[in-house]
């Protein structure tokens, strides 16, 4: 098993700052309920651009991330400890690159540690979200 970052790039036909937006304020709309903590329950993600990231599921919310860099011009950060602890967070690296057709959004899921192999063979579903999200921009 690995602990390289997992790499997963995509190109939505929309400007840097709409596939920003599309990607934050709306992840909710394009997250598989399935990769949250209930997935019965699920109805949206919160993200605070100063604080967590959350999956809301009705009255309850999962903090499972905490922003560290919002920059709508073309980058976002979080750290990210979901199915697993929060003192093992790893680091979720987005960044929104202007592009013929659009832009080209370069995701990079890093921070593995030994020991968190099998945690990191359940993040094998970026390029399915980013498929998912894809949909929801264009």
């Amino acid at each position: 098993m690995s602990l390289d970052p997992i790499v997963a790039e995509i190109t939505v036909p929309v400007t840097p700052t709409e596939a920003f937006v599309g990607f934050t304020a709306q992840m909710g709309e394009w997250w598989d309920p399935l990769l949250s903590p209930d997935p019965p329950a699920f109805t949206g993600i919160a993200i605070d651009p100063n604080g967590p990231v959350a999956s809301v599921h009705g009255d309850e919310q999962y903090v499972w991330g905490r922003v560290m860099q919002w920059d709508p011009i073309g980058h976002y950060i979080q750290e990210l400890w979901l199915w697993h602890p929060e003192d093992e967070a790893t680091v979720l690296d987005v960044r929104f690159i202007e592009a013929p057709e659009g832009s080209q959004v370069r995701l990079v899921h890093s921070g593995w540690t030994p020991g968190t192999e099998e945690v990191r063979e359940r993040f094998t579903h970026w390029e399915d979200l980013l498929t998912r999200y894809a949909a929801h921009v264009s």
